[in-house]
């Protein structure tokens, strides 16, 4: 018959064994904070950023025909075409932002204007050649200025990491 172990979490119940290595050996538990820093960089070179809309181009006259709520859908996407995995970290919730602008300027929309973010970290693994996709569909009646047939320009940025940008053009015809 086996004798039972006492396991309390207030003490100490695992041998030294299970979790030292030793000098030879690399562990995360006594590895260089340098070297794990160094390992975990993101390379913005690494990341491919592309920006599309849906419709484009937009006709005022079909959105408005389709339902009492026109929208335009914007999606947003980062491809890791590097030969290594990146961790991304973010400060909260919030993954991506975007903002539409008309042709003189003006902010039509922005992404964070509408959402409120939980202040959590997070983090997304992207392995090689993965892609993180982010969509939303924008109803025309949250937008601050309205939209009138032209030119805009919608542009996209990955939270924390302002270097992975992608911008496109969208056109709205009567």
């Amino acid at each position: 018959m086996a004798s039972a172990i006492e396991v309390n979490p207030s003490k100490n119940t695992v041998p030294r064994s299970t979790w030292d290595t030793g000098g030879n050996h690399f562990s995360i538990f006594n590895g260089d904070p340098k070297r794990i820093q160094r390992a975990n960089e993101v390379d913005p070179k690494s990341f491919d950023s592309k920006l599309e809309i849906t419709p484009n181009p937009l006709s005022l006259t079909t959105a408005k025909a389709v339902g009492p709520n026109p929208s335009v859908k914007i999606t947003f996407s980062v491809h890791n075409h590097a030969k290594k995995t990146y961790t991304l970290s973010f400060p909260t919730a919030q993954r991506w932002d975007f903002r539409i602008v008309n042709s003189s300027g003006g902010v039509v929309y922005t992404y964070t204007d509408d959402h409120d973010f939980v202040q959590t970290v997070g983090t997304s693994m992207v392995n090689q050649d993965d892609k993180l996709v982010y969509s939303e569909s924008v109803d025309f009646d949250d937008m601050s200025l309205p939209l009138t047939p032209g030119t805009y320009t919608v542009q996209a940025v990955m939270a924390n990491y302002p270097e992975m940008t992608a911008q496109t053009q969208l056109t709205v015809t009567p």
